[in-house]
């Protein structure tokens, strides 16, 4: 018989609450082009680049769990709206001196890192636009 010994559970740490929050492949690209404007499901999609949507909808509700994203509901929108809460933008504010850290350290391989264009549907023409924001 192998005895296997309990590892002791480990106190909260703040830094791993916080980083829980955009942990993964997409929610810091989310928490970004939703720091720029609210935005529909399908500019959200459309703009972070390949997710699938059933990936999406999930990381937007583990961000809605998290408390840092809430739908903007808005009765004469034909789709739902995300927004940033409070807390949303408070750990944008968080994450900036972060950003500028790594844009340097992109700089130092000699990468260029572009922010995406938020593709936004054009009600009156039926088509989509592209903005750069």
């Amino acid at each position: 018989m192998v005895y296997h010994r309990k590892r002791p559970a480990l106190d909260p740490c703040p830094v791993e609450a916080v980083l829980a929050m955009v942990a993964g492949k997409w929610k810091a690209r989310v928490l970004y082009l939703l720091s720029l404007d609210d935005l529909t499901f399908g500019e959200v999609r459309a703009s972070v680049g390949n997710i699938r949507q059933q990936v999406l909808a999930t990381v937007l509700s583990e961000m809605r769990a998290s408390g840092i994203v809430r739908r903007a509901d808005d009765c004469n929108a034909k789709e739902t709206r995300y927004a940033l809460t409070e807390r949303g933008r408070e750990l944008v504010q968080l994450l900036l001196p972060l950003s500028d850290w790594g844009n340097g350290l992109l700089a130092e391989k000699g990468e260029l890192w572009r922010a995406p264009r938020i593709r936004r549907k054009s009600w009156s023409s039926g088509g989509t636009s592209e903005t750069a924001r």
